[in-house]
């Protein structure tokens, strides 16, 4: 049993990083910002019925424990980065348009 919740587990994590959008889950980090990592740290998939067919109910419940937390880790990793971006860019921003605003005021006419 043993050796079927290690293979289980493993076959999960695999297919969860496969399945997994992961510029998707930029995108959502990008322009949903905090909602949208909260969105990641909730939204669990499930994996593909498909995949459990003839298995053990002790080996489909690991599976099904083990693609939910890697997809979950993945999907959260990957809404952070989009929000990192997100925020990057918005001080970028802010800087910039005090930069312009500083310059404007400094100009002589």
């Amino acid at each position: 049993m043993n050796n079927d919740v290690n293979q289980a587990r493993m076959v999960a994590e695999q297919d969860a990083e496969t399945d997994v959008s992961k510029i998707l889950w930029v995108v959502v980090g990008f322009f949903i910002t905090l909602i949208g990592l909260l969105i990641a740290y909730i939204y669990q998939p499930t994996p593909p019925a498909s995949r459990m067919v003839e298995k053990s109910h002790e080996y489909t419940m690991y599976y099904t424990e083990a693609y939910q937390a890697k997809a979950r880790n993945i999907q959260l990793s990957y809404a952070a980065i989009g929000f990192a971006i997100s925020c990057g860019l918005g001080l970028l921003l802010v800087i910039a348009m005090f930069a312009m605003v500083g310059s404007i005021g400094s100009m002589r006419y």
